[in-house]
């Protein structure tokens, strides 16, 4: 199942941006000037807009393949 692979994909990003923020937590007890205000408005905040985009059109992705799937099989069985 070929988008079993792309779910885990969507999942696996979704995870990464996870740690990603929570790592980023943790630098705010040591790092809370202007300069990482303006570097998590401009990048890292977007980024997580992105990869929530991103996972969603895999998902959507997954179901197209699947619909695919369904179809290509069901034409091979009538032939």
């Amino acid at each position: 199942m070929a988008n079993a692979k792309v779910v885990a994909g969507a999942t696996r990003l979704k995870q990464t941006i996870r740690i990603l923020n929570d790592h980023w937590m943790l630098t705010e007890a040591t790092w809370s000037d202007s300069v990482r205000q303006r570097f998590e408005e401009r990048h890292l905040a977007p980024l997580s807009t992105a990869v929530e985009s991103a996972a969603a059109g895999l998902q959507k992705l997954a179901e197209s393949l699947d619909q695919v799937r369904r179809d290509c099989s069901d034409r091979s069985e009538i032939l």
